[in-house]
């Protein structure tokens, strides 16, 4: 597994020796999750190119970031980030049936390196936004896997429930 110094470039590989040299931090940084953003993207799409701090982009994910109901955390050690989570707070439409004012999470954005995959970052990530969701007193947090992310999230305490519809444009 790579090993991180804050002198490592960004998309290139670095060593970890273990988890201690990465922390999870509450972002602020739209250019923190603009470069992990543009790294997922080039998963997908080799095309994308690699990162090269586009002005733009980096305005637009800023943007994105300033919303109360959304909170972020990146991973990473130094200047190096390697992971991201996001938890957005969507609040119910109050019932007579029910007490008003119920509130929701939905995980999503859930993204590490491909060299920091299997070291229980995407784990930590995961507890640290349900544990933010628990304390914030979320009667539940959804979100929508992978295939192959569903057993990362069964083991972090979520069911598959299949009752979701969804219209594309």
């Amino acid at each position: 597994m790579p090993r991180c110094t804050a002198d490592a470039a960004i998309g290139h590989p670095c060593e970890v020796t273990d988890g201690s040299g990465i922390r999870i931090l509450r972002s602020h940084s739209g250019t923190r999750v603009a470069e992990l953003r543009w790294e997922w993207a080039r998963e997908a799409d080799p095309g994308v190119g690699p990162w090269r701090a586009d002005g733009a982009f980096i305005a637009a994910v800023t943007a994105w970031l300033d919303d109360d109901r959304r909170t972020v955390w990146t991973a990473g050690a130094g200047d190096l980030a390697v992971g991201m989570v996001c938890l957005t707070e969507h609040a119910r439409m109050p019932s007579p049936r029910r007490a008003a004012g119920g509130r929701w999470g939905y995980l999503g954005h859930l993204y590490v390196r491909p060299a920091f995959r299997g070291s229980g970052l995407g784990r930590d990530l995961i507890r640290r936004a349900t544990g933010t969701a628990d304390d914030r007193g979320y009667a539940k947090t959804v979100l929508s896997p992978t295939e192959r992310s569903v057993g990362l999230y069964e083991r972090c305490g979520f069911d598959m429930d299949n009752d979701l519809m969804i219209r594309r444009r």
